[in-house]
């Protein structure tokens, strides 16, 4: 299989360099197994230099040609491959660092599959802890796989690109890209393996907040793009809008909200515990932590849902 690395990029070189230096340095062999390329959204600091320093590689760096969100990125890297003969694609962030048999063992297991994800790791910041239950998603719950793979930890043959391509949203498009492939009637072969790649999620509150609004907009032209009812969205969106109904009904009668805050406890310890095997560094003091990114994630659903009904008449790509 000819394959191709596909690594989207912003304003991101110091991490954006060892990601490149794992790839170089997998068992798999750059430019006899697997090729790299480096999409680029217009960085404003050295990213073109870090990547020129593997060009003796073959790393290939390219701005975008169009900017505007990391669907377009796709798109892009999509069409890339398709012309120049590639029957694998491998996504991946410059925030990622592999395994080194990540590629092997990706590649392997495509023998028998349509689309491959990796499992992600975390180094153990509170932010990792908080979110690594959302990164690993796709093996946490049953069967989930066969249906969707994280955008930045997953390979698949390029021939689904000339059946369905990825929505231009801003964020979000491996979601839309997913809701596509259902609503389409295709049937993938998808699975996950044991190759390694440690991923990140933001350090600072503030980064968080950037993130996930992103997301909320992502999710919502991906939604509209595809014409999916945001059903899943909504089901979010319930956490925080129980937690404020139980709030309020707690001047006349505490139990409620009691009962239920127990109960999102007692989820966020599960999908801590859950998640424990995922990050390097675990912390116990943080067991409880993915409340904060339930509750993270619940508020932004609601914000998509409102970027959603915003954008009813407007129309994407």
């Amino acid at each position: 299989m000819k394959a191709i690395v596909v690594i989207l990029n912003k304003n991101n070189a110091e991490s954006l360099e060892r990601c490149l230096k794992s790839l170089v340095n997998q068992k798999a062999e750059v430019g006899r197994d697997f090729d790299v390329l480096v999409l680029d959204g217009a960085s404003t600091d050295n990213s073109r230099d870090v990547a020129l320093k593997f060009s003796s590689y073959g790393v290939i760096f390219k701005v975008q040609d169009r900017l505007g969100g990391t669907g377009f990125a796709r798109i892009e890297g999509c069409m890339h491959a398709l012309k120049f003969g590639y029957d694998v694609v491998v996504w991946g962030d410059s925030e990622n660092v592999y395994d080194r048999e990540y590629i092997s063992k990706i590649l392997e297991k495509l023998k028998d599959f349509d689309a491959v994800g990796g499992i992600p790791t975390f180094e153990g910041s509170f932010f990792d802890h908080a979110f690594a239950w959302y990164h690993a998603i796709h093996i946490l719950i049953p069967n989930l796989h066969k249906f969707h793979l994280p955008g930045n930890n997953k390979a698949e043959k390029t021939w689904i690109y000339k059946e369905v391509m990825y929505p231009p949203s801003v964020r979000a498009e491996d979601y839309g890209f997913s809701l596509l492939i259902l609503k389409k009637g295709i049937k993938l072969k998808q699975t996950f393996t044991d190759a390694f790649v440690q991923v990140s999620t933001p350090k600072k509150f503030r980064e968080v907040i950037m993130w996930q609004d992103a997301r909320a907009k992502g999710v919502a032209q991906a939604l509209r793009f595809v014409g999916f009812k945001p059903y899943d969205v909504a089901a979010w969106s319930m956490i925080s809008i129980l937690l404020l109904i139980f709030s309020l009904l707690s001047l006349i009668n505490p139990i409620p909200i009691c009962i239920y805050l127990i109960s999102l406890t007692s989820l966020s310890i599960y999908l801590g515990v859950r998640s424990k095997r995922f990050i390097k560094n675990f912390k116990w003091i943080y067991v409880s932590s993915p409340l904060v990114g339930i509750i993270i994630h619940s508020l932004y659903s609601i914000k998509t849902l409102i970027y959603y009904m915003r954008w009813s008449n407007e129309r994407f790509g």
